[in-house]
């Protein structure tokens, strides 16, 4: 699998199969600095453009097939914690799909088996990282069309990585405030400013882009993707890791984005 899912991104630009090498070592510790400073990376161009073809193809068949399309509202901690009043009211909408209706075929599948991705995400993050156990969410092809958006929240697991496979034609930004979980936790104003976007909480802002691939701390940085516009859907795939092995999603979230909890 490691040769064939090595041809799936761009190996020259990022060296995932040699991080021992010098380039290796540079790449590791940029990406290191940037996550650590940022909050997330986001490695342009890593995926091929064959690559990102073929999860379009098997996300839009597997929609078919097997996508869950819902419209909710949640708080941001998807019932983990108390905080039930930091909410929008804004509705999710979006198609998922989830990991045991995704196409064997599709390259999200390789890529979230293939050791050397975890690898890099291990010396990124400085600790150990497993993939999830949860049977639905540990990955997910998310299909976004005009309106859809997703709303304020932090993710259960600890990482996700993001597979931006194809771009709407406008929005379908991630927004995020770094490392707020605490702030929100503690203050209700904390949480009142971020998600009225006040200067005095300031927000960073990342476009979909095609072939980008984007580890993201989601579980202490409050985000949303802003409304997708246009006629073409917003696809992307979610990957998600953690610190302890075993982890799964709650049962109230996974009847949230997938309308069952098996």
């Amino acid at each position: 699998m490691t040769a064939r899912t090595l041809e799936l991104i761009d190996h020259g630009r990022y060296p995932l199969h040699d991080l021992a090498s010098d380039a290796g070592r540079r790449f590791v510790d940029d990406a290191r600095l940037t996550f650590s400073r940022e909050g997330l990376i986001a490695l342009e161009g890593f995926l091929r453009p064959g690559t990102t073809r073929r999860i379009v193809h098997h996300a839009l068949s597997d929609e078919r097939q097997g996508g869950h399309r819902f419209s909710g509202t949640s708080d941001v901690f998807f019932h983990t914690e108390a905080g039930e009043d930091r909410q929008t009211g804004l509705a999710y909408t979006k198609t998922d799909v989830p990991y045991d209706r995704i196409s064997p075929l599709s390259p999200v599948r390789a890529l979230y088996q293939w050791d050397l991705l975890l690898d890099f995400i291990t010396a990124v993050v400085g600790g150990p990282v497993h993939r999830s156990a949860d049977p639905l969410g540990a990955a997910v092809v998310q299909i976004q069309r005009d309106g859809d958006q997703q709303d304020w929240h932090f993710d259960i697991s600890e990482y996700s990585v993001l597979l931006h496979a194809r771009a709407p034609e406008s929005g379908g930004v991630l927004q995020y405030a770094l490392r707020s979980r605490d702030r929100v936790r503690r203050d209700p104003d904390a949480f009142r400013r971020i998600t009225a976007e006040d200067p005095a909480a300031p927000l960073r802002h990342l476009p979909t882009a095609s072939g980008t691939l984007v580890l993201h701390a989601g579980s202490v940085s409050m985000h949303r993707v802003t409304p997708v516009r246009g006629r073409t859907p917003r696809i992307n795939a979610t990957l998600t890791f953690n610190s302890k092995p075993g982890q799964t999603l709650n049962e109230y979230t996974r009847r949230l984005h997938f309308g069952r909890d098996h």
